[in-house]
């Protein structure tokens, strides 16, 4: 059983994966995560490593399980120079409209000032984020029969 839902039928790590392809019209080069010593056992990651190309084709993908593997795959430039020139109807990023909406006109994060060292990252400081984050997110209504 896949306790992540990596794997089919859920597959979301490549659905994903494939999506953003697509969407940014550019080659997705996806690490597998590492798993953390301190809180996971070791290679308790799922592997799958990918490279996917900017249509959304899968060029290679590392096999699951415990172990390393090295994904290697060809990335054409030059093709996906022309389709971002010449596309036209499968382009999400030239039908992007940012214009008609204002929050894409201010800075979302404050530009880190000259002399001021930026804050440490850690797994600590990340789950502090990721909580005060849930708690901004409002609850989903039930819904009434």
């Amino acid at each position: 059983m896949d306790p992540w839902g990596a794997t089919e039928p859920m597959n979301w790590w490549s659905v994903v994966n494939r999506c953003r392809a697509i969407e940014n019209m550019s080659y997705v080069v996806a690490a597998n995560q590492r798993a953390s010593l301190r809180h996971n056992p070791p290679y308790s990651r799922l592997g799958g490593s990918q490279v996917v190309d900017f249509d959304g084709r899968m060029l290679a993908e590392a096999s699951p399980g415990p172990g390393e593997r090295i994904v290697v795959a060809p990335i054409d430039i030059s093709a996906l120079r022309h389709e971002r020139a010449t596309r036209r109807g499968h382009h999400m990023l030239s039908h992007l409209r940012t214009e008609a909406y204002p929050v894409y006109r201010e800075h979302q994060y404050p530009p880190v000032s000259a002399g001021v060292a930026a804050p440490t990252l850690s797994y600590e400081r990340n789950v502090e984020f990721i909580d005060q984050a849930k708690r901004t997110v409002p609850p989903v209504p039930d819904r009434q029969s």
